[in-house]
């Protein structure tokens, strides 16, 4: 069975590692995303991957290709990163400078949201028009139409993070706009959100203080699942904005799925409610007919979604996804 290797590198860890074209992850790991260098992060990844490598008897040469993630716009007809906001990297040859390191021509370079929907069509089997929105550290999406992933004349199509939902007290987003879904829905918000919280409630930030937990969005989904208001009101904000990107989203896409994916995921369950309800408010009615639905890729789906990349040569171009997984599994 072919191989692929895997990079996929997020906005608060990296995942490595080598996947079976049945979607099986053979060997994987985990590391902390180190934000201060595009290249110091590259290197490290690098290093872990070559564990994997090693763990399994096997070299680069061994593999179909290896795709990487990237948190940001990404040219992958050249393997360039041209812009990771959160971070501030810009202008990264990441396939050269793999290459290099891991000593192989066989890099593609994928927009970590677009890498997910590939691997929801490669591994998932969905061959229809759908839309993938990953809920995370940051918000981003991709689109999905007749095996062709749509990637816009600026490499940014379907990047609806930074779709405004927000304009009477707007927050500030990674990107420099402000009132974007990522400012008001993503992980980094719903902690923003609950330390807001907890500044208007001393008792919550006492508890949240002794039980010695992080403001995050974990912490807020357990306190959610514990019955605390406050934590519930907050996953039900996040929701009602999430469900208004979308629906201005359906009604330029009309895609007939949506598929959920990244940490946020993880607790649609405290936010569907709201997240439907602004939905159907916001989308017209041809375009509301729509499932949506958490995707069954797991918490590996971008790992996933970087090795179907690698397996599809990146993506690239406007080539039909279809016809060559037809190809690759014969």
């Amino acid at each position: 069975m072919k191989k692929a290797g895997a990079i996929d590198i997020g906005g608060t860890k990296t995942l490595v590692g080598v996947i079976g074209a049945d979607g099986h992850v053979m060997s994987a790991m985990r590391i902390p995303t180190f934000r201060g260098d595009c290249f110091a992060c590259l290197a490290q990844a690098a290093v872990e991957f070559e564990k994997c490598l090693c763990e399994l008897g096997l070299a680069a040469s061994d593999l179909a290709g290896i795709g990487v993630n990237m948190p940001g716009m990404v040219d992958s007809s050249n393997g360039i990163l041209i812009d990771a906001p959160f971070a501030r990297w810009r202008n990264v040859n990441v396939s050269g400078f793999l290459g290099g390191l891991l000593k192989t021509e066989s890099i593609s370079v994928e927009n970590d949201v677009n890498a997910c929907a590939i691997g929801e069509h490669f591994f998932g089997g969905d061959g229809g028009d759908f839309l993938w929105i990953t809920a995370s550290t940051g918000i981003g999406g991709a689109f999905f139409s007749g095996g062709r992933l749509v990637r816009g004349s600026g490499f940014c199509a379907g990047e609806l993070g930074h779709v405004k939902v927000e304009y009477d007290r707007p927050a500030l987003c990674p990107c420099g706009q402000s009132g974007c879904v990522e400012a008001h829905a993503s992980g980094s918000a719903i902690g923003r959100m609950l330390l807001e919280k907890a500044g208007e409630n001393p008792s919550l930030k006492a508890e949240i203080k002794k039980r010695g937990l992080a403001f995050d969005a974990a912490t807020c989904a357990m306190l959610a699942r514990e019955g605390v208001e406050e934590a519930a009101e907050i996953f039900n904000t996040a929701g009602m904005y999430i469900g208004r990107a979308l629906g201005a989203t359906a009604n330029l896409l009309n895609p007939s799925k949506i598929y959920m994916g990244g940490g946020v995921a993880n607790s649609l369950d405290l936010f569907i409610g709201a997240l439907k309800k602004e939905f159907e408010s916001c989308a017209v009615g041809q375009c509301s007919d729509v499932n949506i639905i958490k995707t069954a890729l797991g918490y590996e789906a971008a790992l996933k979604g970087a090795a179907a990349s690698a397996f599809l040569s990146g993506g690239r171009g406007q080539q039909n996804l279809t016809s060559m997984k037809q190809g690759i599994n014969a």
